[in-house]
């Protein structure tokens, strides 16, 4: 039976007017609290103006909010809005890629939750958020969406799973949960706890600003110059910004579940902000595993999931699995999660002629860098030496780094120098390849050869200076994905 048009919770007016003070705390500082009372005539039509412009927004929330409606009817959301020009708009269920909420603080003390389906459409047509609804009704939507899903059409006969199935479907296997130790580790690799520094030095500029910091600065010179008191000082910021460390870890990371059905990946995080991901384990373009310097040294990786659809809010990174894993361990992850995919340990390294073309190939940034430092400064020439040394030690480590691997339905690249990427995808979920040759590569032997994902963007990965034979394999290789298509 189809639903009534329904609007989001009345709290969405509240909720989009705290955004709205948010974005806007600055000017009403300046012009209402420091230049309260200004007799100036420019101040005051600022403060008229922004008051007018306050109204306006404050009235276009309420009306957004009165004619937003939504309605799921036959597998279709159906969404309505705007006062005078009306807007309509359908998203069948069946094009959603991905499934995030997130329950802010705001939601936590209401009880409500907001909940976005990710289609792989670009712009404003890529998602459908609901900012501001109920527990009850996020859950009822992801079950509507989910029975679309879980129900199979046969020559237009509609036939449901029965009830052993569907149980046998959605139950979840968690595969990992972090530790105490997991979060200690993670607060140390990420460096959480250096973001206490800016905090003290904006806390330094704010009380500045009202009390007389400079006299306080020659009696403080005083005490530092004792060595006991130095010496106690600096023990007691690190115990703070370790500490800060940690506790910010934990809020972002204290409850991360990794878990996944027989169809879907569950991603969720968080303390006071918490936030879920959802996607379907047959709309993962690729996997892609960094590791930046650090996470080198220590062994650990960060595993992404690329898919079709966008993923909300960049700053969630909804769809990195716990970004602190050991290599092996994010390894196998991978394969658990994901049993199409097999993350292959050996690779081809790259050849010696792909060292000789890195090292005489120039480099138009140190060509640049050196003419500005001639004719500027002829006494820094040793800048551009050391500019010089720096560029080839980079191409050194990133052909030390850089692999290629064709392997049946997989190619699986990795790049890098001081820290490394490794790229995995089927040959069905590669949209577009590229294959080209330079002159010098020419003279080599050599081409570069690159792969194109359905994403928002679209993803690109290339690799550079393999061999000519590999790269005809590997185009080779990409004609036979019409016997194995995949139409989504």
């Amino acid at each position: 039976m189809d639903e009534q048009a329904k609007r989001l919770h009345p709290l969405k007016i509240p909720f989009e007017m705290g955004k709205l003070l948010k974005g806007n705390i600055f000017f009403i500082i300046m012009l209402y609290i420091l230049n309260f009372g200004s007799e100036k005539m420019y101040m005051k039509l600022l403060q008229i103006a922004f008051l007018i412009y306050l109204v306006w927004r404050v009235s276009s929330i309420i009306l957004k909010w009165y004619t937003y409606k939504y309605q799921v009817k036959d597998g279709t959301i159906h969404i309505t809005s705007g006062l005078i020009s009306k807007s309509y708009r359908t998203i069948p269920l069946h094009k959603v890629q991905n499934i995030q909420r997130r329950t802010t603080v705001f939601h936590r003390i209401f009880k409500l939750t907001s909940l976005t389906f990710e289609t792989g459409n670009s712009g404003d047509e890529g998602s459908v958020p609901f900012e501001v609804i109920s527990q009850k009704e996020a859950e009822r939507l992801e079950r509507t969406y989910s029975s679309s899903h879980d129900s199979i059409l046969d020559a237009e006969v509609y036939v449901e799973r029965s009830s052993a199935d569907l149980e046998s479907v959605t139950k979840k296997t968690i595969h990992f949960t972090p530790t105490t130790r997991d979060v200690l580790k993670a607060s140390f690799t990420s460096l959480s706890f250096l973001a206490l520094i800016p905090i003290l030095a904006t806390l330094y500029n704010t009380l500045d600003d009202f009390i007389d910091l400079r006299n306080a600065e020659g009696y403080a010179a005083q005490v530092l110059d004792t060595w006991w008191i130095v010496t106690i000082a600096i023990t007691a910021f690190i115990c703070i910004a370790v500490t800060f460390g940690i506790v910010s870890t934990f809020v972002k990371y204290g409850k991360y579940e990794i878990s996944s059905d027989q169809e879907r990946i569950h991603i969720r995080k968080g303390i006071l902000d918490e936030s879920s991901f959802s996607i379907r384990k047959e709309k993962v373009q690729a996997v892609e595993i960094t590791q930046s310097m650090i996470k080198r040294m220590l062994g650990l990786a960060e595993v992404k999931l690329i898919s079709a659809g966008s993923t909300g809010d960049e700053e969630l990174d909804t769809n990195v699995l716990y970004p602190f894993l050991s290599v092996e361990r994010a390894y196998g992850m991978i394969e658990e999660i994901l049993p199409a995919y097999k993350v292959e340990r050996s690779m081809e390294p790259l050849s010696k002629q792909a060292f000789k073309i890195r090292m005489l190939r120039p480099s138009f940034f140190w060509l640049l860098a050196t003419a500005a430092i001639c004719f500027f400064d002829i006494a820094l020439w040793y800048i551009s030496l050391i500019l010089l040394v720096l560029i080839y030690t980079l191409r050194i480590l990133d052909y030390k780094s850089s692999r290629y691997l064709l392997k049946g339905e997989f190619v699986q690249f990795k790049t890098g120098s001081l820290g490394t990427s490794l790229f995995l995808t089927k040959r069905s979920k590669v949209i577009q390849i590229e294959v080209k040759r330079s002159k010098l590569q020419k003279v080599f032997g050599l081409a570069s050869i690159g792969t194109i994902n359905r994403s928002i963007p679209v993803h690109h990965t290339k690799i550079r200076d393999v061999p000519v034979e590999y790269a005809d394999d590997f185009y080779t290789w990409y004609l036979g994905r019409t016997q194995h298509i995949q139409t989504e």
